[in-house]
């Protein structure tokens, strides 16, 4: 297990009793090579090194990715002090790519979660609030229920405690094993 990730889960075990940090900045580029970053909540990790998010494949988010797979992802932990900063490649999974997972990831999703993807399109404008009254079945995803896997390329680990603070630089090397590098912060 690489070094980074032994320090994430110990992160996570740490604030497991804080619900913000499930939540990590994500950010993609558009066509026009704007950024665009948005909170979304983590899913899991891979036993590839792969970060799982989940989306709906009529966003933002979906388009820019399935044009542009890189993208960056910022975790902050408050109690810790910690910042991890993962650049990325992403791949975009449907029901049609790979059922098994997203019916995995549709399933851990509790009833309020599930309604959201029936509200309809989102950044579509909202009328009133009969629209996010969705009653129903919610057994199966719909359509437009995505998994992002978020395939960690290098990893910038920033500790914030002390002084000085500590950073870290993890890379994969030629041969695929993951080295580490003290930094300047």
């Amino acid at each position: 297990m690489p070094q980074w990730r032994q320090g994430l889960t110990k992160s996570l075990h740490q604030t497991r009793s804080m619900p913000e940090s499930r939540y990590v900045q994500l950010a993609s580029v558009d066509e026009s090579g704007f950024p665009h970053c948005r909170t979304v909540v983590f899913r899991g990790l891979t036993d590839n090194n792969e970060l799982v998010v989940i989306s709906d494949t009529r966003s933002e988010k979906y388009q820019q990715l399935l044009k542009r797979p890189q993208a960056q992802v910022c975790w902050y932990f408050s109690k810790t002090r910690e910042q991890y900063r993962f650049t990325c490649n992403a791949t975009v999974l449907t029901a049609q790519q790979d059922k098994a997972l997203v019916s995995e990831q549709w399933n851990k999703l509790s009833d309020a979660g599930k309604k959201q993807f029936f509200w309809g399109e989102p950044g579509t404008p909202r009328h009133d609030s009969a629209a996010l009254q969705v009653e129903g079945d919610f057994k199966h995803a719909p359509e437009h229920f995505c998994v992002i896997l978020l395939a960690i390329e290098t990893v910038d680990y920033l500790y914030l405690r002390g002084n000085p603070q500590n950073r870290e630089w993890h890379e994969k090397n030629s041969e695929g094993n993951w080295v580490c590098q003290a930094l300047i912060p």
